[in-house]
């Protein structure tokens, strides 16, 4: 049997991003962050889980959430590029600091 793909159709409208201090024991693991994706008639969703992290090559990196039921997330590069900027610009923003 074959599985069909459809397209739907959805016009994203914003994004918002929300920062929250990280809990945890790992001194590298700054914040969580999530995203919240909403459409031009008020339909939204949500994924959580983002971490930021103090990169060991210097700087901060965001990784993608990876939690048990969460199998995929794969924007593309341009995309992820713009997310990746808004959650470190909106960690920078609330300076939350490692607990």
């Amino acid at each position: 049997m074959e599985l069909k793909t459809e397209a739907v159709p959805v016009n994203i409208s914003s994004v918002s991003v929300k920062v929250y201090a990280a809990k945890g024991k790992n001194k590298d693991l700054l914040a969580n962050a999530s995203l919240t994706f909403r459409g031009e008639t008020g339909e939204y969703f949500t994924i959580s889980g983002f971490s930021i992290w103090n990169s060991k090559f210097g700087g901060l990196n965001v990784e993608v959430p990876r939690k048990a039921g969460f199998k995929f997330f794969l924007p593309e590069s341009t995309l992820w590029r713009k997310l990746k900027k808004a959650i470190l610009d909106q960690y920078d923003y609330f300076s939350i600091k490692p607990l």
